[in-house]
């Protein structure tokens, strides 16, 4: 009995010591820190340890000591595993980890230092060892706004935002030069107006179930004579915008006028209120379309252009000589008294210029902080390119019905001088239309229309970082404090660092150890705001001695 008493304790001794030496085995090989950045001591020294490679067996990254300065040096280190036995070696601690907790949180224990001398001739300085993970930041930026995410698009087509008295509001295009197209259709100018229906389409992505876009409206061109919502340009831009999540409206106009500077005038004017009315149809409908009214874009084509410009910079005491004063005989309406009593109000924030033009540059206000994109060909001989009589090529004629137009040169200069946003795509060398093949056919420059729009618009509707040029220079004895930066239009998401490692776990702070021997060092801010656009800025950062 006493002989089995012992051969069952030294079995149950044995299985005890398999099972705690297998599960120390299993535990180092399966419980490891992973990949990321631990906060810690060793000793009195407070350290920030980056994990670059886990396994199974070895930890290996670097460390940099959080002593308050700016810069220091990094520490290759090596935490190593394989035989159960924790070893921890670096320039600066080595030696084994005893009574070592080490799990994927962090890890703690006592590590005997082998690098330090001796004392008592025999026993080796100690030191505590205590890591905890920085908890990572869980979130997947989308590409919205960026890129053309979305597969496909629903079109929604003839919707009625209005109903106004015109003589027409489409007219197909033709190969046929703008002169000649206005000639031919001189009879149908002299019919009485009549009351029209007002209609845009609608291009939304599919399977899209995001209720706070940005709404981009499109006005075509046609020298307020011709042309419909379906042009060519209109609906690859529209396509590709709402591709990129925005819900794109593309907007039929009163089109028409009499040979006389007025009536000219008068079918400019027309086009701008009827822009203003499906703007305030849209508004009247946001929450069934999903879109934010306050954030608002219009883009157009040559005539498109001009209405688009006016449509966002023309008040009502503003508007020309000859439009006042029709005004004051009863003849017009004001810009939002006209096309339907929808009486939402709406917010413009950036204009698509594509070959357009304004009469007047004073209705460009310093206030007015609405950004704009132009797109021009500078041998354009249709609308000019600066300062000059639309239609040059018609013998004169233009001179006697046309007023000078300030075309998008003119334009970007007057908005660039107020100190307002603004960027100029001149196309040197091109004419009018410059996207187009035939009249419905288009050629390679579009994909350099849809890049600058698709661009400028997502400038408009990302956040953005503010961060003064002082703060990117560090002194390498410089004491250790935050970069001081702004998010307009969002908030921050992430800081992080290249060539640096944040000093503490705030994931928005900005307080950075930046490592003498790196090669790169770069200050990166992820933001994400209410439209789920999101932008990633990168800052170069300098090192000075």
């Amino acid at each position: 009995m006493k002989l089995e008493k012992t051969f069952n304790h030294l079995v149950l001794k044995s299985l005890l010591l398999l099972f705690f030496s297998v599960g120390s085995t299993v535990f180092a090989q399966t419980n490891l820190p992973e990949k990321g950045t631990y906060d810690g001591t060793v000793g009195e020294d407070q350290i920030i340890l980056v994990v670059e490679s886990a396994t199974p067996e070895m930890l290996k990254g670097y460390f940099v000591l959080n002593r308050g300065k700016a810069v220091e040096e990094s520490h290759v280190f090596s935490l190593n595993v394989s035989e159960g036995k924790p070893f921890f070696q670096s320039d600066l601690f080595v030696g084994p980890l005893k009574s070592s907790k080490i799990n994927p949180e962090g890890m703690n224990g006592t590590l005997t230092l082998m690098n330090k001398r001796k004392r008592f001739f025999f026993w080796r300085p100690k030191a505590s060892l205590s890591f905890t993970g920085r908890k990572p930041i869980l979130v997947t930026p989308s590409e919205r706004y960026q890129k053309e995410v979305f597969s496909s698009v629903e079109v929604k087509s003839d919707l009625v935002y209005g109903k106004a008295k015109g003589l027409w509001t489409r007219s197909p295009y033709s190969d046929d030069p703008y002169i000649t197209t206005l000639s031919k259709g001189l009879v149908k100018s002299f019919k009485d107006p009549e009351l029209l229906d007002l209609k845009l389409d609608v291009y939304c992505p599919k399977q899209d179930g995001f209720k706070n876009r940005p709404l981009v409206m499109l006005i075509h061109g046609g020298a307020f004579y011709i042309g419909s919502k379906e042009s060519a340009c209109e609906q690859s831009l529209a396509t590709s915008l709402a591709k990129r999540g925005y819900l794109v409206a593309s907007i039929d106009y009163r089109l028409g006028f009499k040979l006389t500077p007025s009536d000219i005038e008068l079918s400019a004017y027309r086009a701008v209120q009827d822009a203003h009315a499906a703007l305030r149809f849209l508004s009247h409908n946001a929450k069934g379309l999903g879109i934010n009214p306050d954030q608002v874009y219009v883009g157009g084509t040559s005539a498109g252009g001009v209405a688009s410009l006016n449509v966002a910079f023309m008040d009502n005491d503003e508007r020309p000589v000859r439009i006042l004063e029709a005004s004051k005989e009863g003849l017009i309406s004001r810009i939002e008294e006209s096309g339907n009593k929808y009486t939402e109000t709406f917010d413009i924030k950036a204009v698509a210029n594509m070959w357009g033009a304004v009469a007047d540059l004073n209705i460009v206000d310093a206030d007015e902080k609405i950004s704009v994109l132009s797109i021009h060909g500078t041998a354009d001989d249709v609308v000019p390119f600066e300062n000059d009589y639309p239609f040059r090529n018609s013998l004169m004629v233009n001179r006697l019905i046309m007023d000078k137009m300030y075309g998008s040169k003119s334009v970007h200069d007057r908005i660039k001088i107020l100190g307002n946003r603004t960027r100029l795509v001149a196309l040197d060398g091109l004419g009018h239309e410059p996207e187009l093949e035939t009249f419905n056919t288009l050629n390679h420059y579009m994909d350099t229309i849809t890049y600058q729009v698709s661009k400028f618009f997502y400038e408009e509707t990302a956040p953005d970082v503010i961060l003064p040029p002082s703060q990117l220079t560090v002194s390498e004895n410089s004491a250790l404090k935050s970069i001081y930066y702004e998010v307009t239009n969002g908030t921050p998401v992430e800081i992080t660092a290249d060539g640096g490692v944040k000093a503490n776990a705030n994931p928005t702070d900005a307080t950075i150890i930046w490592i003498r021997n790196s090669d790169k060092r770069q200050l990166n801010v992820l933001t994400h705001n209410m439209f789920d656009a999101w932008s990633k800025k990168e800052f170069p950062v300098t090192l000075v001695k």
